[in-house]
Formats: structure tokens, sequence, C-alpha cells
């Protein structure tokens, strides 16, 4: 069985091999999702002022009716839990789809608080699901799709053992009891129902690598192969601004909490940041010698992270541009994807040996703690440390980028979600390491997966032979 062990920084120079200390206990859930910008104004950086100054812009925060309804909303979704957490349940596959043209190359679910202030104040009832469940799909076929998968939710009334809506009570994963037997979701002897997408986004002319939403209003933006970016109304469908200066295929794209900055990776070993107001490029950073294929900001937008086929994972002041940590795994694999957890805390980072790592990029605690919210140096990465604090395998990654998230709806019970080329989502246990359940429904590879900010719902996405978007929630098991 693995120790504890403590994770302090170790007294080596910031780039270095971490080790995995799987016996400590971390915590990737962030009480409270929302981060309002700092008081603070960014150190001066000489790449230029506009970054200094657009990172204080005022946040477009959602009205205070609409944060109050999304807690009204997110019971009655969920409802209570505290009568069923005993009784073993599992993800399965539910009984409606999206289609592409093309192989999916990204899901993401829009922020439960955007959809709650897109929707305004409103009423809500127990019986029907109000604020709106919407997830952005990206595909090889050059269109962004979104899909409002809310109606469809609440009419299948194999997803609830009351009327009283969806998801009664919050899904937990098989037990440990169980025989000792992984748990599988499969889509067999299963009848799903295509959906039609509530906005479809034409405008690439080339394949698409990556969508992502504004936390703070219904905006998405897509990252191309045809060297672009694109910001779009998920209302409307309307592009608005398109950002231009990468010299090759654009990978991955995040917006930092205040909605004002846009970070990108690309096929041409740089990151950049991007004035969401203008389009312009305010910085270029010279991140990597090989393809950048992921990028992320943490929860308050004062650090970027980036990874890349160089088999480096490197985190970066927002405002002067500076590398603060550098670190990479055993035999330097390439990085396919990268992610700050919801606290800020992790960074999960997804390589071609078929392993996710999860790197506590604050460094200073101590043996066995377990995380809460609080930061270390104002949440600002120290430059010792970097350690692995987990290492999670199982699931096959060898030829693609593959996505990974954190399920986290649920703090008691957070997962690592996976895609995998073998056609499968692998769910981990955040803790232990080990494989809670695999989902199989997929006919080809499954790249793309995300997981929803409030509900215990996963979106999944199949390459060439599959094409489809897949949607998984916890289901109570039958006695």
């Amino acid at each position: 069985m693995d120790q504890a062990a403590s994770i302090m920084p170790e007294a080596t120079p910031p780039a270095g091999r971490a080790s995995d200390d799987g016996g400590i206990a971390v915590d990737v859930h962030a009480e409270d999702p929302i981060v309002e910008p700092s008081n603070k104004r960014p150190r001066p950086c000489h790449d230029a002022d506009d970054i200094a100054t657009n990172a204080e812009a005022e946040t477009e925060t959602p009205a205070a009716t609409a944060a109050a309804a999304v807690d009204v909303a997110t019971a009655a979704i969920v409802g209570d839990s505290s009568d069923d957490n005993s009784r073993p349940r599992q993800f399965k596959m539910l009984p409606f789809y999206g289609e592409h043209k093309r192989a999916v190359s990204s899901v993401s679910f829009a922020p439960t608080r955007t959809t709650a202030s897109s929707a305004g104040a409103m009423s809500y009832n127990s019986n029907a699901t109000q604020v709106p469940i919407l997830c952005a799909s990206a595909s090889a076929d050059g269109c962004a799709k979104v899909w409002d998968i809310t109606q469809s939710m609440n009419s299948s009334s194999s997803l609830s053992s009351s009327s009283s809506g969806i998801m009664k009570n919050k899904g937990v994963y098989p037990s440990d009891n169980n025989s000792g037997k992984l748990a599988q979701a499969s889509s067999s002897n299963t009848a799903c129902t295509k959906l039609d997408p509530k906005i479809t986004l034409i405008g690439h002319n080339r394949g698409i690598n990556d969508v992502t939403w504004s936390p703070t209003s219904s905006y998405i933006v897509t990252a191309s192969d045809d060297k672009s970016l694109r910001l779009w109304s998920a209302e409307t469908g309307d592009a608005f601004v398109e950002f231009r200066g990468h010299s090759s295929f654009v990978f991955s794209c995040k917006f930092n909490p205040q909605s004002n900055l846009l970070v990108s990776g690309s096929f041409d070993e740089t990151v950049k940041l991007w004035d969401i107001r203008c389009g312009e490029c305010v910085a270029t950073l010279p991140a990597h010698s090989n393809p950048v294929t992921g990028v992320d900001f943490n929860r308050d937008g004062t650090c970027i992270v980036s990874g890349s086929y160089d088999g480096l994972v490197r985190i970066w002041d927002t405002a002067t541009g500076e590398c603060l940590k550098t670190v990479y795994s055993e035999g330097n694999p390439p990085v396919g994807s990268v992610r700050f957890s919801p606290n800020g805390r992790y960074v999960l980072s997804g390589t071609l040996d078929s392993k996710l790592r999860l790197y506590d990029v604050l460094g200073g605690h101590g043996r066995g703690a377990t995380f809460g919210t609080e930061s270390h140096s104002n949440g600002r990465p120290q430059p010792r440390g970097g350690k692995c604090a987990k290492t999670y395998a199982g699931h096959m990654n060898t030829k693609y980028c593959v996505f990974a998230a954190f399920l986290s709806a649920n703090p008691k019970r957070q997962c690592v979600v996976s895609g995998s080329e073998d056609g499968m989502v692998y769910l981990y246990d955040l803790q232990s390491r080990l494989i809670r359940q695999t989902l199989k429904g997929h006919t080809d590879a499954v790249l793309a997966v995300d997981a929803h900010d409030s509900l215990e719902l996963i979106g999944s996405g199949g390459m060439t032979k599959d094409k489809c978007v897949r949607f998984w929630s916890t289901l109570r098991m039958d006695s």
C-alpha cells in the first residue's frame, strides 16, 4: 500500500522530475467557483502595459438575483442526497446524443453561473430544470455546436426514481464491496435520440481543435487549424471577434476568470495572450520547443499553465510573462493536455505514456494534508515544488492529445475523468487513484471529455468512426 508522504517543496531547481506521492490526500474542490478580480494591480509588464490594465478591468458579474437563483436551480436538479448516499449508483449513458460530420475534438459545459445569468431572474420549481444545461462541442468538420440538454434530461423518465426532477440524489460511484469488480456503463440495448443543436457556429475554414466558454457571459471561443480563434455568441451564433497572429494550427484556448483575456497555445510553439475586446495580441510567450498542446488559467487569472510535446509543463505569471515553474516526468513523454484544478492548487497533466499526473504547484504542505481553499503567497505557485501528488494509469493514450477533467461537483466524491484511445471514458478516484468506472458507448477513440461544474454529469466525444457527443449521469442501481 502507498504510504502517506510529505509533499513539502524539495531543495531542487524549479525544473525537475516529479515523484509520485500517491498516499497524499488531495482536494481539488473550489467552494466558491466564481473569483472576483483582485483589487491589487498586477506587477508592471515590460511586454505591454495592456496586460496590467486589462487584468484589473471590471468583471461582468452575474446579477445578485441570478446568482441566488442558481443555487435554487441546482437544488432542484440534484435534490437532497442525504437519504441515499449509502446505496451504490453509477454513471450511465443518457438516452440522447449529438452528432458531427467528422471527429469530435473537444466538449465543454457552460459554467452554471453563466447559464443562470443569461437566463436572468426567474421562477424556479422542484419539478423542472429551469437553468439551461448547455454543452459546446467542436469538430474536425470545422463547426462548433451548442447543445441544450435541459429538456432532454427532464423528459427522460428513466433518469429519476421520482417525479422531483432529474437526479434526485447526487450519485455515488460503485462501492468498494462490489466483489472487487470494476463497474462499466454500456450503451448496449439502449435506444438513443439524436439531438438537434441549439446553435451551430460556422466560420472556420478548417477543423476546430478546442472550444471554451466565458466564465461570466454567454460567449464561446474556438481554436482552429486555420491559425485563428473566434469569439461567438452562444445565444445567436454570431461571430464578433477574430484573433489572428499564430503562424500555425491553434490547438487550445481558455478565458481568464474575468473574461477580458484569452490565452491560446499553438503548433508554432508559442503561448499568446489576447485582449477579448479588440482581438489584439497583448503578449507572446516563446513557451516551448515543440507544439503547445494545452493552456489554462488558474482560478484568479494570475497564472497560466502550458503543456507541450516537448514534455514540459510550465507555469507563467500572467502580468509579466515570467516562467514561475517548470516540471516534467521521467522519460519526458509528450504532454497532450493540462488543466488547473478548480481550487487552483494543482495542475492535471495528460501525457502520451497513458498516464495522468496531478502536480502540486503551490507546494509547502504537510504530511497527509487535505487541502482547503486557502492559498499560499496570494495563490501564486512557489518557485520550488511542482511535486507529483498523484499518478493515474489505466486508460490508453499513446497517439493523440486526450482531454481530462475534474469531476468535483460533489466534494465528497471527487474524481478525475479521462478519455481514452480504446473508446472508453475512465473515472479515477481522486484519492486512491483506482479506476472507479469505465464508460463504454463510443465506437472509436474518445479524445474529448468534460465534467459539469455543479452536477455529476459528463460529456464525451468520439473520433472519426463515431462522431458522437454523448452524456453520462449517475443513476440509481437496481437492487
